[in-house]
């Protein structure tokens, strides 16, 4: 089976991958990873997936079907090796991000699994044995194996004690090889040197309508607060100071969302708008939202919960509650962030490890609580106000931090630095 991707009304290949070998009396479903490349060889847009399907008798099969892609991968500049030496069925290809990271001394990666007797080796030796990737770069490693369909594989620095695992730090499952003749993997973080401190796992799928989707612009994706209809109105992008629609871009609704497809402008802000370019969307607290293009992140997001009045009128000051803080959760003065600016507070506390708080506007007003949203213990974004589970000091040694509260940005963001 030969899976060729191009961009829509193109013949140009960009992505490309096979499968080889497949034995089975019936065939209702294949699964294949195809190695996509950065945004500079492919930005987001419309592609065409061409695929065919060849027997050992001859008879083909073929098919094909338009995608949307947002391409949010920076390119990988890895000089790997294009042909397989003899014997070999697959190119395994890693790329390391912090690969700089890495100590020069424990920077040696391999392939460990349930083909390790077969070719050489040892089963699931945990790294060490023969199975060695070579390492073209800091960043870029890759090794040539005789793998059969079902092989099953995990890559390790050495032992168990430090695998690869996911971009949340979570350990992988086992992946499986089907007879693709390249399998590409990441290796965001390893198990002894998290980049990262899990602490949501939780993924979103964004079905974003063809029409907001168009090669070589950046796609403006707002979120709406629930007091919002997306159906109701006309929205539109347009860039940040603008005083009518007329050159704005129509945006479309999906799944409680709006999207659009603009320009890419370097340092040029844009802005979500109802009707007319006086009505501009602003978070809860009342503070306009901008979508910036940075160079490679698209979709671009941004939360909106207003396009009038702020929902939520902040104080001089905020306040810091739970089993993580000197006070614990009963306290009721003391705890008190100080307003560093508009929409903006911070406090430097004593925080214990391992435990639980929240920030409040005033002790005891647990309706209007900020609490955990995504990312880490060290650094995120707050839910919804008045909803989520509480903030933790997972992962964090018990010490003193700097915390700083933004609130001019979606939920709010918060930041622990240690002193």
């Amino acid at each position: 089976m030969i899976v060729e991707i191009t961009q829509k009304g193109s013949a140009t290949v960009v992505a490309t991958n096979s499968l080889n070998k497949i034995t089975a009396e019936n065939l209702n479903r294949v699964n294949m990873t195809v190695p996509f490349p950065g945004n500079n060889v492919a930005p987001s847009g419309m592609y065409t997936v061409n695929y065919r399907m060849i027997a050992k008798n001859g008879e083909q099969s073929m098919g094909t079907y338009d995608i949307n892609v947002i391409n949010n991968v920076a390119p990988v500049l890895c000089n790997y090796t294009s042909s397989l030496p003899n014997g070999k069925t697959v190119w395994i290809r890693l790329y390391v991000p912090e690969g700089e990271t890495l100590p020069a001394n424990d920077n040696t990666i391999y392939l460990t699994g349930s083909f390790g007797a077969r070719e050489g080796g040892a089963d699931w030796d945990g790294g060490g044995g023969p199975h060695r990737f070579t390492r073209l770069s800091a960043t870029c490693y890759e090794i040539a194996m005789h793998l059969v369909s079902g092989d099953k594989f995990k890559i390790t620095r050495g032992n168990w004690d430090k695998q690869m695992t996911n971009a949340t730090g979570a350990e992988y499952s086992d992946f499986t090889y089907n007879g693709e003749s390249t399998f590409s993997a990441t290796a965001f973080n390893w198990k002894d040197l998290p980049v990262v401190t899990p602490t949501s796992t939780a993924g979103e799928i964004l079905n974003i309508p063809a029409e907001a989707v168009k090669a070589g612009m950046l796609t403006v994706v707002a979120n709406l607060d629930n007091s919002i209809d997306a159906t109701s109105g006309n929205y539109y992008v347009v860039e940040k100071g603008a005083t009518n629609v007329a050159n704005g871009y129509k945006m479309v609704a999906f799944d409680k969302k709006l999207a659009a497809a603009v320009p890419k402008k370097s340092g040029v802000e844009y802005v979500v708008v109802k009707d007319d370019a006086s009505a501009t969307g602003k978070n809860r607290y009342g503070f306009v939202q901008s979508a910036v293009w940075d160079g490679q992140t698209n979709p671009a997001r941004v939360t909106i919960g207003t396009f009038g009045p702020a929902g939520f009128t902040l104080g001089n000051k905020i306040v810091i509650v739970g089993g993580a803080t000197p006070g614990d959760w009963g306290v009721s003065a003391g705890q008190d962030f100080t307003k560093t600016g508009e929409g903006k507070y911070s406090i430097t506390i004593p925080l214990k490890a391992d435990s639980e708080y929240l920030l409040l506007p005033e002790y005891n007003q647990w309706g209007d609580k900020w609490a955990f949203g995504s990312g880490t213990s060290a650094k995120g974004t707050f839910d919804v106000q008045g909803n989520g589970g509480n903030l933790s000091t997972k992962g964090l040694t018990a010490g003193t931090y700097k915390i700083d509260v933004d609130f001019t940005t979606g939920n709010g963001t918060y930041t622990l630095t240690k002193q």
